[in-house]
């Protein structure tokens, strides 16, 4: 901040959540403001589809009672906000409004402030300027990432502050994942529009065209009268080859996805996953299926670019027609840049052969799908990132393990020899923690879900305190919960991300409640605040190393073999001692908070490699082999003598 104010720098603060970008703006930034006696412009910036658009809001019809009560309440809302801030509206109807978000908000694709009457009034359009103008700009990571990729997506800045550093090498993998499913192609096909009538319905002569919905009808609207007699059979000739292909491509890409279907069993829960490494491993000798596919897509990107070069050879006469000739363009250009993209990444999935690429495919609920992964994103991440300032600032509480940060600056490209040095500094925990902690190993069994059911219902019987049980896997969570519903006095407190619903309603439920369980996986282990009463017990069921077989796992591994070091001590134990520290972390979020950790997984105790785990953990843990023994220590440690279990509080989930 002195920097910004003293040299007339701009700083962009980027954090991983869009909650924390409104907690840093809200409250912190103006708390150190005045504490420096500073006045600087600050804003923040979210992507494009967190803002309210005009236009969807007047078109917007409610679909049924809830949702016209709740669009009552957010229209002088919005009259009033300046920011058109989806994130910052105070729903009372949180269904209704969830419902509502997706059909209010800007269209991070399809919407162009070019062809827009409202661009000068846009929530996105002001927010650009406002960050235009601010002197430290808060964004989050995936913001950051995509502004790599997008010229003009940010200002130019000066200083890069990366809070949660820790996460900003998953936000670059999955800005740089490849994907093509079933589901991709039908929303491309979407845009072309489908042929009335009967599919394969003969069509004479005289017919009028043939086309409904998608941009296809609106061209042959549109586009139709604008055409002399003698050229009009061309243009309806063009669309009519586009539509007529729309029935093949659906049977093709069916036929396609097929072919790649994972061989192997499916998990109930998991479905099937399987890694390949080249075109052949994927589908064979016969790549007919790959190169019909691939033909319609080429078709249907020169397609769109062949109209919308045509479209846009006409001169307008009058603002309204000029609009909506513009509008029609840019949407021609758009699905030509949907196919084309779809193009590309289909023939680099199916071949498989990028150097430093990981392929695989999976079969679940949603189809089947292909996907492809860079190994690690250290060649990206200076490109995308860390090069763009004349200074860079990673900040987390979990960026070392063991005292070392050279595990998470390898894995972002840093160090001497990647040609980008870098210093360290590390700074002690404000809290007495080893006051405020108590750490405890459970000997775990060889029935693990009746291990973690036992110390947690013991433990919810000798004290009503909340309890965050936090999983490595949602199998393993899914039997957990089930032994727990049958063997837990008041099984009404127990809730279970994903069964209870998603975590950010689960994680609400569980701050409302007294005596409230909540089972949890990936996400809980980290960015969620439970402070004070909130959270009191954290059950951790096993150490988060990441599945062995995983495909980017596994191609890091093979990399590291093949460099002569050691996949399992210079990769798998760094990352998921990195993953204990967060998990650990939800713990103690104020000074005052008092908590007891609890670790089922005995290898804290006995394995050779548990020397960084014991590291990360504020005080030694205690050994204890009964569960019974164990909850009793954890009563006496809050003083508690009388135990009462409350039912859980009632809280709405926030917007996502």
């Amino acid at each position: 901040m002195l920097l910004a104010a003293q040299a007339g720098r701009r700083i962009v603060v980027a954090t991983c959540t869009r909650s924390l970008q409104d907690q840093l703006v809200e409250r912190d930034l103006p708390a150190l403001l005045d504490a420096l006696e500073l006045r600087l412009p600050y804003a923040r910036l979210k992507g494009k589809q967190n803002y309210l658009c005009g236009p969807a809001l007047d078109l917007i019809d409610a679909r049924d009672r809830d949702e016209e009560e709740e669009l009552a309440r957010f229209r002088p809302w919005c009259a009033a906000d300046d920011e058109g801030d989806l994130d910052l509206y105070p729903a009372t109807d949180a269904d209704a409004y969830r419902a509502l978000r997706p059909r209010l908000a800007t269209d991070p694709v399809g919407c162009s402030g070019l062809t827009c009457r409202r661009g000068r009034e846009c929530a996105w359009v002001r927010a650009r300027r406002r960050a235009a103008e601010a002197r430290i700009l808060v964004v989050n990571h995936a913001l950051l990432a995509l502004s790599g990729t997008a010229e003009g997506l940010l200002p130019e800045f000066d200083v890069l502050i990366v809070d949660e550093a820790h996460r900003l090498e998953r936000v670059l993998l999955d800005q740089l994942e490849r994907g093509v499913s079933r589901n991709r192609i039908d929303e491309a096909l979407r845009l072309v529009g489908s042929p009335r009538g009967a599919r394969g319905a003969a069509r004479r002569a005289t017919d009028e065209p043939r086309a409904r919905g998608g941009l296809a009808a609106r061209v042959l609207g549109f586009l139709t009268p604008l055409f002399d007699s003698a050229s009009r059979p061309g243009l309806t000739g063009e669309i009519e080859t586009l539509v007529a292909r729309v029935a093949q491509t659906r049977d093709d890409a069916e036929r396609f996805f097929q072919k790649v279907e994972p061989s192997g069993a499916r998990h109930a829960l998991y479905g099937a996953r399987e890694r390949y490494r080249s075109a052949t491993e994927l589908m064979g000798p016969d790549l007919e299926p790959l190169e019909t596919l691939h033909g319609h897509c080429r078709a249907f990107a020169r397609g769109f670019r062949s109209l919308a070069g045509g479209a846009g050879g006409f001169d307008a006469r009058g603002e309204d027609l000029r609009t909506a000739l513009e509008t029609l363009v840019t949407d021609l250009e758009h699905a030509a840049s949907v196919w084309e993209g779809l193009s590309s990444d289909l023939i680099a999935l199916a071949e498989a052969s990028e150097r430093d690429w990981v392929h695989w495919r999976t079969a679940s609920s949603r189809g089947v799908e292909l996907h492809g992964s860079p190994i690690d994103v250290r060649a990206h991440a200076h490109r995308l990132v860390l090069g763009r300032a004349d200074a860079v600032v990673l900040t987390s509480a979990t960026l070392s393990a063991g005292g070392d940060f050279r595990f998470v600056a390898g894995r972002l490209g840093l160090g001497t020899e990647s040609g980008i040095p870098y210093e360290a500094r590390s700074y002690p925990s404000p809290f007495p923690l080893e006051r405020q902690m108590k750490v405890y190993v459970a000997n775990g069994g060889d029935d693990e879900a009746a291990t973690i059911a036992n110390v947690v219902g013991q433990i919810a019987r000798a004290t009503s305190r909340n309890q965050l049980v936090l999983f490595t896997a949602h199998e393993r969570l899914r039997r957990a919960r089930e032994q727990l519903l049958r063997t837990l006095p008041d099984p009404s407190v127990l809730l279970a991300q994903e069964w209870d619903g998603p975590a950010t309603l689960v994680s609400d439920r569980f701050r409302a409640g007294r005596g409230a369980i909540l089972l949890g996986v990936q996400s809980l282990w980290e960015g969620v605040d439970f402070p004070g009463e909130a959270l009191e017990i954290l059950v951790v069921t096993r150490l988060p190393f990441s599945v062995p077989d995983e495909p980017l796992v596994q191609a890091r591994a093979e990399r590291l073999q093949e460099e002569g070091r050691d996949p399992f001590r210079e990769d798998a134990v760094p990352e998921a001692v990195l993953r204990f520290r967060q998990g650990v972390g939800r713990l103690i979020r104020r000074a005052d908070d008092r908590g007891v950790l609890v670790v089922c997984d005995p290898r804290l105790r006995t394995a050779s490699y548990r020397r960084p785990f014991l590291e990360a953990l504020p005080v030694a843990p205690e050994p204890v082999a009964d569960a019974a023994v164990l909850a009793r220590h954890v009563a006496q440690f809050f003083g508690d003598t009388d135990v009462v279990v409350a039912g859980l509080g009632e809280a709405e989930e926030e917007p996502a």
